[in-house]
């Protein structure tokens, strides 16, 4: 799969960073937060492309974006990382409807049965943590999926677009929203573990995780990748293991092995069939 070197690092950093935000997000408010991440990740970005680009599907990207990351701030201060990450990862839902809708871009059978299975993994894998569920966390962090889900398109829609450059501008544009917004909700105590958090976020968190997901977008259909964002709840469960140093429900290690089943039949190819090839090939001519 030419997607997995990418895959695995995206995978690795993304479920972590629930982890990095979450602390983060107790010396900051998410707008200062978030800005100051997408000003490093863009002036990174901006160094090793030294060019910008400028155009209506930037911009509306760039919206996308800003939009998806402040509703996963604001409902990650409500819900914890591993309940954020169930939430997120209902995208690959909405990302099949807007992919047709926005690029024509039709799903297979298979790529709509895996997802299914993926989401009904979700499920299940959320059923234990139902108690603690915020309902303002869950609306902001659903809405975070959708506007998720749709940079995702868009993504795809600009793949002939410099992914240095493309990325190196909505995040400079996102910094500019969010950093001028900031005074109406500004907090920030700049302590020694807040730098931490930010450098992972901007960097790892920020400038590799979308640049991974941007270069996976380029190389196959939007419903075939976002499928295997099922990967990331399932490792943030495993990491929350270590963090809580407590088991997982019987629950949730089921959901994670339903995620993976959805993972690998939305990555089968048609025609596996073995019984309607040799029917067809020996049949009476």
């Amino acid at each position: 799969m030419k997607e997995l070197k990418y895959l695995l690092p995206y995978v690795v950093f993304t479920a972590l960073s629930y982890y990095f935000a979450k602390n983060g997000l107790l010396f900051s408010s998410p707008l200062v937060y978030m800005g100051l991440r997408f000003l490093i990740g863009g002036v990174i970005l901006l160094g090793i492309s030294r060019k910008l680009v400028f155009n209506r599907d930037i911009i509306i990207f760039s919206l996308l974006t800003t939009s998806s990351t402040i509703l996963w701030a604001y409902g990650l201060t409500l819900v914890s990382p591993s309940e954020s990450a169930v939430l997120s990862y209902s995208m690959p839902l909405f990302s099949l409807p807007i992919a047709f809708m926005l690029i024509r871009e039709k799903p297979t059978r298979l790529e709509i049965i895996g997802t299914s299975i993926g989401f009904f993994g979700v499920i299940i894998y959320s059923l234990p943590l139902l108690g603690g569920f915020d309902l303002v966390g869950i609306l902001l962090t659903v809405g975070n999926a959708v506007f998720w889900a749709s940079y995702t398109v868009m993504y795809r829609k600009m793949k002939s677009q410099d992914p240095i450059a493309l990325n190196a501008s909505q995040f400079l544009i996102g910094a500019v929203i969010m950093l001028s917004l900031s005074p109406l909700d500004f907090r920030l105590v700049p302590t020694g573990d807040f730098v931490i958090d930010l450098l992972w976020l901007s960097i790892l968190g920020g400038v590799v995780t979308f640049l991974m997901w941007n270069y996976m977008i380029r190389m196959s259909k939007v419903n075939r990748i976002t499928v295997l964002s099922f990967s990331v709840p399932a490792l943030t469960m495993v990491i929350g293991v270590f963090v809580t140093k407590s088991l997982p429900e019987l629950l949730s290690v089921l959901g994670v092995m339903i995620m993976f089943i959805g993972i690998f039949t939305s990555r089968l190819r048609r025609g596996i069939s073995f019984v309607r090839p040799f029917y067809n090939n020996n049949r009476p001519r």
